[in-house]
C-alpha cells in the first residue's frame, strides 16, 4: 500500500494587505501593524503566491523567465517563503488526498516536529 501524498502550500496571512508598482511592492499586515517592501523579484514570487501556487511552480515559472539554474532558484525560493513564513506574513497549508482523520492527524504532527527540528522535507 502506498503512503498518501502530502501537498504543501504557502498561504497569504489574513490581515495581510499589498499594494503593486514598478519598483516592488509594499505588504501592510495590519494584525501586527507592520510593513514590509519587496523587491521586483519578490513582488513577483508573492504575486504568485497570492496565486496560489507551488513552491515548485513558482520556482519553475522564475527558471523560464529569468534563466536561471533551478537548483539555485529552489534554494532562493524556499529561503524567502521561510522568511515570510516567520515574519507571519504566509502560513503553510497542508491539502491531503481524501482520507481519513487519522491520516490528517499524523500528516500534521510531522509538519509541527519538522519545523520544530528545523528539517526541511525533500521534494
Amino acid at each position: 500500500m502506498s503512503e498518501p501524498v502530502n501537498h504543501s502550500t504557502m498561504q497569504v496571512a489574513k490581515g495581510v494587505r499589498s499594494t503593486v508598482n514598478q519598483d516592488g511592492a509594499v505588504l501592510l499586515d495590519i494584525d501586527q501593524g507592520l510593513c514590509f517592501s519587496l523587491n521586483p523579484v519578490g513582488t513577483r514570487i508573492w504575486e504568485m503566491l497570492k496565486g496560489e501556487r507551488s513552491r515548485d511552480e513558482i520556482v519553475d515559472a522564475l527558471a523560464e523567465e529569468f534563466g536561471l539554474p533551478r537548483a539555485q532558484l529552489l534554494q532562493d525560493v524556499s529561503d524567502f517563503l521561510r522568511q515570510l513564513q516567520q515574519m507571519k506574513l504566509a502560513r503553510e497549508e497542508t491539502s491531503l488526498p481524501e482520507g481519513g482523520v487519522a491520516e490528517k492527524h499524523i500528516a500534521e504532527k510531522q509538519g509541527i516536529f519538522s519545523r520544530f527540528l528545523g528539517r526541511r522535507r525533500s521534494a
